[in-house]
């Protein structure tokens, strides 16, 4: 089964992940997009050291490793929680510590901001190469 990928649009209906995504250099935007096509095949069943738990219930993080350990926040669905993904919020892990450091929070309100406009609050994951 594969998985579809969605991106969290903001009011003014800039996809923020994009943003995030374009800032990155070269090399994090591979690793990125890798580890996105890889979630994208393999959902639930995807490596346990690259999807896990953030702290935040029903927040997850996407480990993406490297010189800088880069933590794109996302839930499943929260339309269809069988079929889907949404990225939430770019984030990254510096030690123990969030960067920005109310990363997880700001991914809880943007899930509860597409729950209740789902056709206004996120669209078709958008690939930054």
């Amino acid at each position: 089964m594969t998985y579809k990928l969605f991106d969290y649009v903001d009011a003014q209906g800039r996809n923020l992940i994009k943003k995030w995504s374009d800032k990155l250099q070269a090399e994090q935007r591979a690793r990125l997009n890798s580890m996105l096509d890889r979630l994208e095949l393999h959902g639930d069943t995807l490596h346990p050291n690259m999807l896990a738990g953030s702290g935040v219930a029903g927040i997850e993080k996407l480990k993406v490793h490297g010189k800088v350990q880069l933590r794109p926040l996302l839930c499943k669905g929260p339309i269809n929680v069988h079929g889907e993904y949404t990225l939430l919020m770019g984030a990254k892990e510096i030690g123990d510590k969030w960067a920005p450091t109310d990363a997880r929070e700001v991914a809880l309100k943007h899930k509860s901001a597409i729950q209740a406009a789902p056709e206004n609050r996120r669209k078709q994951h958008e690939r930054v190469s």
